[in-house]
């Protein structure tokens, strides 16, 4: 990805949470520098870097994409060249409805274009784009759910897909489910439902007890081979990993030991975690793909002399503070509860639960990236925000590679 770009890559689900389409969100990456002479030109520039590199580098997996449009784009037939069956045009709340747009939705339509209405909130004056739509993107915080059930009721949307967006709770996801929505968007795979009294399970149990011996400071290389090995499932999964394209060893490791000589502690460590994590979980693996973003976009930067932290830690903190800051939603049992079981530092707890530390700012920050968050980008530098955006994209398509051998 070119470095003038800021962006971020936002996963839209199935009903089954299986992965559907992407929707890139994107701008120039200084916060602060003055408008182009030529708006459209820059954002056409733009759009046509981020598609070759989201191509270039496969982080589109093959899905479709969703990218926002404006009515200046919207007439430019520069941009509408010929219509890809893997790409939706999202018109934003800022287009305004006049003849002239429905025309020329009418006609780009009929050339085979597909089009998403973004942020729809009942606005009445807005009904009218509808039957040119593919997919319709419902702003649910903003709708009372009677008004959204009504015009449902009423309205004749068989032919275009329904998709929640801002969905940020399991509760708001299944209400939405019963409405028969058939796509969603939010962050409500990293907010659990959580029963009150639920006890971890017996598995569950056992891969917090690996992890907390994992993470403790003072393991030494035999224990971690011992601890790893007593697992067959981890065992062989680990190996897969360790002998995959991932690492292009010249020649085959066959023990969790020979791994750790070869890799490094604090590498097996990583992903004996991640595997007793994945296996005693039932969360979408959806879920995983974007901690395994966080996690490894906060050991690029741990990596990066660009950052500097107020306390000495080994380096291997800042990828298991970004895994562990979805442990909840792996478990679907409440953080606090989950933490106390781990005998964490004081200074990786207090990062994980209340981002108050340096390296909880950090954690902030990279989930800030992922959400496209504005507040985030606000206290960034450019410096900052170019760092984190190229951490974020090696860490998107080392997380999409890694996802293949978890399964």
């Amino acid at each position: 990805m070119p470095t003038e770009i800021l962006f971020a890559r936002q996963s839209i689900y199935g009903a089954d949470n299986s992965l559907f389409a992407f929707e890139c969100l994107y701008r120039g990456s200084t916060l602060h520098s003055k408008r182009d002479d030529a708006p459209q030109k820059a954002t056409l520039e733009l759009i046509d870097k981020m598609c070759t590199s989201l191509v270039e580098d496969n982080l589109l997996l093959d899905k479709p994409l969703f990218i926002n449009i404006d009515s200046q784009l919207l007439f430019d037939d520069g941009f509408f060249t010929l219509p890809n069956s893997n790409l939706y045009y999202e018109i934003l709340e800022t287009v305004p409805i006049t003849d002239e747009v429905i025309h020329r939705l009418q006609l780009l339509v009929r050339r085979g274009f597909r089009f998403a209405l973004d942020d729809f909130a009942l606005e009445m004056e807005r009904v009218p784009l509808l039957k040119y739509m593919s997919v319709i993107k419902f702003d649910i915080p903003l709708i009372p759910l009677h008004n959204l059930e009504r015009f449902l009721n009423q309205q004749e949307l068989h032919n275009c897909l329904l998709l929640a967006e801002k969905v940020e709770t399991q509760d708001t996801y299944e209400k939405c489910v019963s409405l028969g929505f058939h796509l969603f968007q939010g962050y409500y795979l990293e907010k659990p439902k959580i029963v009150s009294g639920q006890q971890l399970q017996a598995n569950q149990q056992a891969a917090l007890q690996l992890v907390a011996n994992l993470t403790r400071s003072t393991i030494e290389v035999d224990e971690v081979a011992e601890l790893v090995s007593r697992d067959p499932v981890i065992t062989i999964k680990l190996l897969k990993l360790v002998n995959s394209p991932l690492y292009n060893l010249i020649r085959e490791v066959s023990s969790i030991r020979e791994a750790v000589v070869i890799l490094g502690i604090d590498v097996v460590k990583q992903w004996a975690i991640i595997l007793s994590l994945v296996n005693s979980s039932d969360c979408p693996y959806e879920l995983f793909r974007q901690l395994l973003t966080r996690a490894k976009t906060l050991s690029l930067i741990g990596d990066s002399k660009e950052i500097s932290v107020d306390f000495a830690h080994p380096k291997s903190e800042f990828f298991l503070a970004g895994i562990l800051s979805g442990v909840d939603a792996i478990l679907g049992v409440d953080l606090a509860n989950i933490l106390k079981k781990l005998a964490l530092p004081p200074h990786l707890l207090e990062a994980v639960v209340s981002h108050k530390n340096s390296l909880g700012d950090l954690l902030q920050k990279a989930i800030g990236m992922e959400r496209f968050d504005d507040s985030i980008f606000e206290v960034m530098d450019d410096r900052q925000l170019m760092l984190f955006t190229r951490s974020y994209r090696l860490s998107l398509k080392w997380a999409d590679n890694v996802l293949k051998y978890l399964r």
